[in-house]
């Protein structure tokens, strides 16, 4: 039996996501997920909710996902 998770990230989801929050700035956010500037599980959260309908609460965990650069 092949049961998929459905809260599973694909590329669909992930380009809807950028399309909203990162428009064509793929390879920076890539540039700081690797400096450890995000907080990959609250961008799984944003992606999430966003893909659910909740753009509010995927905008709060957009902006909370960045790690503070102080």
């Amino acid at each position: 039996m092949n049961i998929k998770n459905k809260n599973t990230i694909n590329d669909g989801l992930v380009k809807d996501w950028l399309d909203k929050f990162d428009g064509n700035s793929e390879i920076t956010l890539l540039s700081e997920i690797a400096n450890n500037n995000i907080c990959v599980s609250g961008m799984i959260d944003s992606i999430l909710a966003y893909h659910v309908g909740e753009v509010e609460i995927a905008e709060d965990f957009y902006k909370k996902m960045w790690r503070s650069q102080s």
